[in-house]
């Protein structure tokens, strides 16, 4: 099988894509912006995770609503995978999103109509193990399972960095991989039913606290602390179409980061409720220096460069300017 399964699952999210964006460039999109009453409505994705703070911000505060002159009602939408985020974005279902920044550089390269509006956050990622005869990916045996959230995810792309590095084969632990979210990656890591989790904030936290679970691999020689995890975008309609809806969205996501990174008691407060630990307890989480909010983080083109290079897209985007809007340069 090795990475023809891998291969597939990607090439099919693509197709159906490209298959979307065809049918509805011109299709319902403009329609839904708008409610019957002449209220602007937008839907807004998000995912699992501590990089997803400002979203929570966002939705808790009300802050869209805040920067917006005038009437706005935002759907809040919870998906499990980029690959899910980025079927809503294809079909025009979603305005505004945040994922990992591998699943972005595989949506744009399809040809999905959006673009990034700043990156979102950095966050740690480590490779976990309940195994204790594996310290390296050297020690990662075929009939050893990794789970990662998707084919293609970020936790994905992560791994085949280090299998790049280490044992010189971008692809050399595809056919190790189970895909599953991070919740159910971290259950399965603790029974025994996979070897090894590739994830991410708090799940890294979370699962170390269990006896037998351990790091089995850093990241930092692949991917250091502060380069980009996380993204946000907007669809090119409403990009293009709606500038103050548009402006409203970046203003409420960095007044969002200035609330995480200014006042992290009272945010740890508000953020502790979704993960159900103490308000303490989420404080440590958010000051671990892997941590970070900001809208300006690199890593966005090295992840794309890497992709192309070792065939997970056809070809990297042209330029960091193609793929942004001006929030993100």
């Amino acid at each position: 099988m090795r990475y023809e399964k891998a291969d597939k699952k990607v090439a099919a999210l693509l197709l159906t894509a490209a298959l979307v964006v065809g049918t509805t460039a011109c299709g319902t999109k403009g329609q839904q912006a708008e409610g019957t009453d002449g209220t602007t409505v937008i839907k807004v994705a998000y995912q699992y995770g501590l990089a997803y703070a400002p979203l929570t911000v966002m939705q808790e505060q009300g802050l869209i609503e805040k920067n917006y002159d005038g009437d706005i009602k935002v759907e809040w939408v919870s998906l499990n995978s980029g690959s899910a985020i980025n079927e809503g974005m294809a079909s025009g279902d979603i305005d505004v999103a945040c994922m990992g920044i591998a699943p972005f550089i595989t949506g744009v390269t399809a040809g999905i109509p959006y673009k990034m509006y700043g990156t979102i956050a950095a966050q740690p990622n480590e490779l976990l193990t309940n195994d204790s005869s594996i310290k390296s990916l050297k020690d990662i045996t075929e009939d050893k399972k990794i789970s990662v959230v998707n084919i293609g995810s970020i936790q994905h792309i992560f791994l085949a960095m280090l299998a790049k590095a280490e044992l010189g084969d971008a692809h050399a632990l595809d056919n190790n991989l189970v895909a599953m979210s991070h919740p159910d990656g971290m259950t399965a890591l603790l029974s025994g039913s996979v070897a090894c989790q590739l994830t991410t904030a708090p799940y890294i936290f979370k699962a170390k606290e269990q006896d037998g679970i351990q790091e089995a691999e850093s990241l930092d020689s692949v991917w250091p602390d502060g380069n980009a995890f996380i993204v946000g975008l907007v669809a090119d309609d409403l990009y293009t179409n709606q500038p103050e809806v548009y402006q409203a969205i970046v203003d409420a996501t960095q007044e969002a980061m200035d609330y995480l990174n200014n006042d992290q008691e009272d945010a740890a407060a508000l953020l502790c409720q979704k993960e159900d630990v103490s308000a303490e307890t989420m404080l440590d989480w958010m000051q671990d220096p892997g941590c970070v909010y900001d809208m300006k983080l690199p890593g966005v083109m090295d992840m794309a460069e890497f992709m192309a290079e070792n065939d997970f897209v056809d070809k990297a985007p042209e330029s960091f300017e193609a793929i942004t809007t001006e929030s993100a340069r």
